[in-house]
């Protein structure tokens, strides 16, 4: 709910602040006084375009504050909590200047135009002449029957279906355009790694042979080399072994005389260990290597096999361990997108059983609330001065029910009969400005229970109108107040009157300029004002005693 406005420096206004209270409340006042400025201001509240021709001649910036109350767990809340925003009120700040270049806060914290365009439409609900359009609009008219029918979570959840399916139905066809080219390419890799399997290369087998065949051809060289030091170390006269153990023995029969040649025999002996078994390292690769003459042959043979398998697939052979390991790796995704393809098939599948039951299900709805809407609408324009007219609201299957779109499988259109003996049509091609006007009003009144807005405003939705069925109006405006806060800009005494609170927008030509200003009306000061709206600028004891009986009316 809005409960405060500070304009400064919009049009005619130089600085002004309005307490609102709940209920309804009528702005009344001479035509060209400023009323208009009030929406205006309203309107870069709710993240309307800013247009610097706003700004008041002689300044060069402006601004407007709102303040609002928030209902705990309504969608403004929600929305402020989702976007970090949420404090004990709301308060709106925007600034504008010549430039062009504007500021907004939400709650003190610099906020983007689209969160504040957002966040305004779930915080005011404006309805004017152009509001009115509207209604002619076939997803408005949708909009208004999921709302009346309470269907706006269901309509939610199909539109996200629908969202889905078509994502998940694009990505379909993707995987089916490159389906052949997967195919021939799954073909190559089968193939190559067949042909890779059946040479069976290990890993690190290509450096493996290499180092093997290095050996094998200095492989007597290699035997002359160990068997020659296995013969100093160990085996051969005066070797290495012995000689160390003939001095660990020499040093042990004067160790009595130094203590100090105890660590050099500890030492030696763990030398003499340490040879011992460098000569069984050495004996056993004397012993691995077989008098084998074919297996020179046999290496040069694998490593001719690696050599040609590397460059088929054109790569140094070092790399054929990564080149195996990258095929593998590729033939199981494509594996794998296989699969996920009949996945995406099973989901898809799914999806449109769920969008076909939610679809089936909302469409009952909306037929059984239909019924109910028009048959409310037509009570309510008859009242509103249409006393012959007729609302049908009839749903027909979309063209296409198949492609599951977004909406549902529903097209909603609303018809009107305005006179006796008129087939309804559609209300673009038979309604005039007042009678869609009280059209609009009559759906709005009707559907406001179900909109989580609690702010509505109403731009001369009266136009047209006067007498008893203005009187009626004021009623439908009076009766929504009741549960939502209501401001109506108006011309008609009648409308006025059955507001709870009247605000008068007054302007003064001052030396220094022409200023609006908009002042709340205690009780004599709203006679007089309704008094002005019935009999003009000459207030009489007979309109003063008109208004005064209008305003006591219930």
């Amino acid at each position: 709910m809005l409960t405060s406005l500070t304009i400064r420096h919009i049009a005619l206004i130089d600085e002004i602040e309005i307490q609102f209270a709940t209920g309804m409340t009528t702005l009344t006042g001479e035509t060209g006084a400023g009323k208009s400025i009030l929406i205006d201001a309203i309107g870069l509240i709710q993240g309307e375009r800013a247009n610097t021709q706003l700004i008041r001649t002689g300044y060069d910036d402006a601004e407007v504050i709102a303040v609002f109350h928030v209902t705990p767990g309504s969608p403004v809340a929600e929305f402020l909590e989702e976007q970090e925003l949420l404090d004990d009120e709301l308060i709106i700040r925007r600034s504008l200047n010549r430039e062009g270049r504007g500021k907004i806060w939400i709650n003190g914290r610099p906020c983007p135009a689209a969160t504040l365009k957002t966040l305004g439409g779930l915080l005011i609900d404006v309805h004017g002449q152009h509001h009115n359009q509207k209604l002619l609009e076939k997803r408005y008219q949708r909009l208004l029957l999921d709302s009346f029918a309470g269907l706006t979570g269901q309509t939610q959840k199909l539109a996200q279906l629908s969202r889905e399916l078509r994502h998940n139905e694009h990505k379909l066809e993707e995987i089916r355009n490159a389906e052949q080219s997967r195919e021939d390419r799954r073909a190559l890799l089968t193939f190559q790694l067949e042909e890779i399997d059946q040479i069976d290369p290990q890993p690190d087998e290509f450096n493996q042979c290499h180092q093997l065949l290095s050996r094998l051809s200095r492989q007597d060289e290699w035997r002359s080399v160990l068997a020659a030091q296995l013969e100093q170390l160990f085996d051969g006269d005066e070797n290495v072994h012995d000689r160390i153990g003939h001095a660990q023995q020499a040093l042990a029969r004067i160790v009595g005389l130094d203590d100090a040649l105890s660590p050099l025999i500890d030492a030696l002996e763990t030398a003499q260990i340490q040879i011992s078994e460098t000569a069984d390292t050495l004996r056993d690769r004397l012993d691995s290597v077989e008098d084998d003459p074919e297996q020179l042959e046999r290496v040069q043979a694998r490593l001719e096999q690696l050599h040609q398998l590397a460059r088929k697939h054109r790569i140094p052979p070092e790399q054929l361990d990564d080149m195996i390991a990258g095929l593998r790796e590729e033939a199981t995704s494509l594996d794998h997108a296989q699969a996920d393809s009949a996945a995406l098939e099973a989901a898809i599948q799914a999806q449109m059983a769920a969008f076909d039951e939610l679809a089936a299900d909302i469409s009952s709805k909306r037929k059984t609330a239909a019924a109910k809407l028009a048959a409310a609408v037509t009570e309510a324009i008859r009242l509103l001065g249409m006393p012959h007219g007729q609302i049908e609201i009839p749903i027909t299957p979309v063209a296409d029910p198949s492609a599951r779109g977004e909406h549902g499988i529903d097209d909603v259109v609303f018809l009107i009969s305005a006179n006796r003996g008129q087939p309804p049509q559609p209300l673009d091609q038979i309604a005039s400005g007042g009678e869609l006007a009280r059209v609009s009003l009559a759906f709005k009144t009707l559907t406001a229970a179900f909109d989580p807005v609690e702010t509505f405003i109403f731009d001369e939705v009266d136009t047209g109108i006067g007498g008893a069925i203005a009187e009626i109006v004021g009623r439908h405006l009076r009766a929504l107040g009741q549960t939502r806060q209501v401001f109506c800009v108006t011309h008609l005494p009648q409308v006025a009157a059955q507001g709870q609170h009247q605000i008068q927008v007054q302007k003064h030509h001052l030396e220094s300029g022409t200023v609006t200003e908009i002042v709340p009306l205690d009780l004599a000061a709203r006679i007089d004002e309704i008094a002005r709206m019935i009999g003009g600028i000459d207030i009489t004891a007979q309109t003063r005693a008109t208004a005064q009986e209008m305003l006591a009316r219930d």
